[in-house]
């Protein structure tokens, strides 16, 4: 079933590719992607579906060497788009903001990677500190950091003065994000003249994971149609439910209710699709990030029976931030498989353009757990890796030897359902900058 429908899937989109640039070009303008996004993907053989889409990467160490060597074109592109946009051509220096915890020392590989990516794009490019400074760091001067790799990285602490962001009087044109300030943003950048990208009003403190499946499952819907498939291959089902506290026991019920009528729904599709397997669905954080704030629900009776350390673990967020609003969301068990352990592809893009991805897997976690925690580990998944041989009962060659050219079935597949989820978040990002002004 998983390669059949890939394939189905790649064929549909290979014979429709007109249509489908026309209308890539058409969600383009309407609502721009942002500068970048990772897409969490789910192969459950019947499904293609994104999981959770990223505005902050932070796993640039993870993109295959091939790939990073392709990418900075693509962000040279990307940034003088944006920048054009905003009325700010001729960008040549970029002051990047990540997050404050220097113990991730993998984060700060990411970092590494990140700001070569933007040098070997064309640009100059500084890390900016924000927050308190690390044990030790010098009050003047860079602070100096170790990556897991024992790579060095040099930050210096932000200065804004008359509108102007600046670091160790280096200038930039462009500041960009890598942090999503999800206990809130410091109010400083509100007074930055320069072009932020993604906004720095856009963390997890202000989207919804809610928001984005509305669009997602709206923008698929348009893209089956183009392709002539069932929606639901590609669609997820996702429900909100707001005024929610685990610890006060208030709004329990409703999450149960939703999640009763969820695991319904799932279970006449499966029937209508021939799908033998048990429904489930998870209950997320509905302003999460980093695997935090997640159950797996076979029962809603689970819900309405949970124990005091599943309420506390679902209560706060990252940076202990309280949790106050889930999403329930169809559960699709992950087919991939890496050395026997469940995986999911992981796919970035710098607007709709893919620029490399990666492979998570968990080495204490089962194909229909959350696989962004703790036991992860990351394989390496470039481009070029997901290309895939036709399904024939052909040789593998020509039988001169040379190996016969391959369908590029699975970048076709999973890079389609990326960008899908990279235009619905481009629409979040438009509805909340026309939020923003009607203020």
């Amino acid at each position: 079933m998983s390669d059949k429908l890939k394939r189905m899937l790649a064929s549909r989109i290979q014979k429709n590719r007109r249509a489908l640039w026309d209308w890539n070009l058409e969600q383009a303008r309407l609502a721009p992607p942002p500068f970048y996004c990772s897409i969490d993907l789910r192969d459950s053989g019947h499904k293609i579906v994104p999981v959770d889409s990223n505005l902050f990467p932070a796993g640039f160490n993870n993109i295959c060497p091939e790939d990073m060597r392709s990418a900075p074109p693509i962000i040279r592109a990307q940034l003088d788009t944006i920048a054009s946009r905003m009325g700010r051509p001729g960008v040549q220096k970029v002051v990047v903001i990540p997050e404050s915890h220097t113990s991730n020392r993998y984060y700060l590989e990411n970092l590494f990677y990140l700001c070569q990516l933007i040098t070997e794009a064309g640009f100059e490019c500084r890390i900016g500190w924000y927050g308190p400074l690390p044990e030790g760091a010098p009050g003047e001067g860079p602070i100096v950091l170790q990556t897991a790799t024992e790579k060095e990285l040099r930050a210096w602490p932000l200065r804004i003065e008359n509108g102007l962001l600046s670091v160790d009087q280096f200038v930039p044109d462009l500041v960009l994000l890598n942090n999503d300030f999800s206990g809130g943003y410091p109010k400083e950048l509100d007074l930055v003249t320069q072009p932020v990208v993604p906004s720095h009003t856009l963390g997890w403190h202000t989207r919804k994971k809610s928001e984005h499946f509305k669009y997602y499952n709206q923008l698929a819907g348009e893209f089956a149609k183009i392709i002539d498939v069932d929606p639901w291959h590609i669609q997820i089902d996702t429900e909100e439910v707001d005024h929610v506290n685990f610890n006060e026991d208030s709004g329990i019920d409703r999450a149960a209710n939703a999640a009763e009528a969820m695991l319904k729904r799932i279970e006449g599709n499966y029937a209508r699709h021939g799908v033998d397997h048990k429904p489930f669905v998870f209950v997320k954080n509905n302003a999460g990030t980093y695997g935090i704030g997640i159950m797996v629900v076979h029962s809603a009776e689970e819900l309405r029976t949970m124990n005091r350390r599943t309420k506390n673990k679902m209560s706060v967020g990252k940076n202990r931030m309280p949790i106050g609003s889930v999403v329930v969301q169809e559960g699709v068990p992950t087919a991939t498989l890496v050395d026997r352990l469940a995986a999911e592809p992981v796919i970035y893009l710098s607007g709709s353009e893919l620029i490399g991805g990666f492979l998570r897997t968990n080495t204490e976690r089962n194909a229909e757990e959350n696989l962004n925690s703790t036991g992860m580990v990351f394989r390496k998944l470039c481009m070029s890796d997901l290309r895939v041989p036709e399904d024939t009962d052909e040789p593998d060659d020509d039988g001169h030897g040379n190996k016969k050219k391959s369908e590029p079935t699975l970048e076709l597949v999973y890079g389609s359902i990326a960008r899908i989820s990279a235009f619905a978040t481009g629409r979040e990002l438009l509805q909340h900058a026309r939020t923003t002004q009607s203020k």
